[in-house]
């Protein structure tokens, strides 16, 4: 992708995240579309590239729109064999990081509206230009939560929505939300120590529809909630 190409398309994600995000006042709450540390060229594993970089404190509230693979956290067999059944790249991977023992509850919600951005090139003059297309809104979703940043493993196709990957050393399972019931809103909350984590979102979508509906395929809109007490 030429610099300018990649420049359009960055710049207009950044002002969609800038309008999706949302936190309550005060210094302790940061979210930022990127990755904590974005990969430079010339290393070749920059571990898992995450899409959202979350901070916050004890009292806080955090809140984002993206999209996700309607199947990218429980893809099926044969390509995806348990436990390995989580796409990597069609899932978001939020690097969260708690500054303080907190009490915190996840909410992953389906979302309508939520637009997808991509490159189109006018047949004419060849400029590019970013073209916008509808998420579905049809997500069951589904996310794992982790201890620690994985910042130096080789990042590859598939990980473990409930236990170790390994290409991911640095992660720890923590717990997961299956959302078994099909629900269009999946959430998780409990106790966690101050640190880094990693939650990958995705959709269970597998679980709940038949390979000819229209939530069996594509991406779909989520927002994502996080708080903390």
């Amino acid at each position: 992708m030429s610099l300018k190409v990649n420049s359009l398309l960055s710049a207009s994600l950044l002002s969609i995240g800038m309008l999706a995000v949302s936190g309550s006042a005060g210094a302790a709450t940061t979210v930022i579309w990127g990755d904590p540390v974005p990969a430079t060229p010339e290393v070749t594993c920059a571990g898992v590239g995450y899409e959202w970089t979350v901070q916050m404190g004890k009292g806080q509230k955090a809140s984002f729109v993206r999209h996700v693979g309607a199947k990218s956290w429980n893809e099926p067999p044969p390509a995806y064999e348990p436990p390995y059944t989580g796409w990597t790249h069609t899932s978001d991977w939020v690097a969260f990081e708690l500054k303080k023992d907190s009490h915190v509850t996840i909410q992953i919600a389906r979302q309508q509206g939520v637009l997808m951005s991509s490159i189109a090139t006018d047949p004419v003059s060849g400029s590019p230009s970013v073209k916008y297309t509808p998420a579905g809104n049809g997500l069951y979703p589904a996310f794992s939560v982790y201890s620690g940043w994985e910042e130096t493993g080789c990042e590859d196709h598939r990980y473990n929505t409930g236990g170790a990957t390994p290409w991911a050393p640095s992660l720890v399972f923590a717990d997961n939300q299956p959302n078994t019931q099909g629900w269009s809103t999946a959430t998780w909350n409990g106790p966690l120590k101050a640190g880094k984590y990693s939650i990958a979102i995705g959709g269970a979508n597998v679980s709940f529809c038949a390979p000819t509906d229209s939530c069996y395929t594509g991406r779909h809109g989520y927002r994502a909630t996080i708080t903390t007490k």
